[in-house]
């Protein structure tokens, strides 16, 4: 079960949880399809096949998905490099009915230079139950 928020509260959610390196949080708030996407983008990248299916099935040992969990931490990172996690706001405009969602990361600057610059911005969809999960995170920078 993910946060019960809605998608500006779940990617504020997940934000923390990269800045404060929770990587278990941040592989429960993602969606299923987001989970198995980056197994497939390690699987092309020399994951082990085995390794790859024991994380699908939540069968993998604790140091197994420690690391796995880590390098993910890692590549979440660099993409959102150019947001600053501490002073970044989530805006989302619509949480459309279609069961996506947008929120924009926005770091606030003053008037006079534009008002708010966009940094990111993070993709949910609605799950069954209500929640909210993570499809995608990306940085502007």
């Amino acid at each position: 079960m993910n946060d019960t928020g809605g998608p500006a509260d779940v990617a504020r959610t997940f934000l923390d949880a990269v800045a404060w390196a929770e990587h278990t949080k941040v592989w429960s708030l993602l969606s299923s399809q987001a989970r198995s996407a980056v197994l497939e983008v390690a699987a092309r990248r020399g994951m082990d096949p085995l390794l790859a299916a024991r994380l699908r099935e939540s069968t993998a040992g604790a140091d197994e998905r420690d690391n796995f969990l880590a390098d993910l931490l890692h590549g979440i990172r660099a993409d959102l490099s150019g947001v600053d996690f501490d002073s970044v706001r989530c805006v989302c405009d619509d949480a459309a009915n279609s069961g996506t969602a947008t929120v924009r990361l926005l770091h606030d600057v003053p008037a006079p230079l534009g008002g708010p610059l966009p940094v990111g911005f993070v993709e949910l969809a609605a799950e069954s139950d209500g929640s909210w999960s993570v499809v995608r995170a990306h940085g502007s920078a």
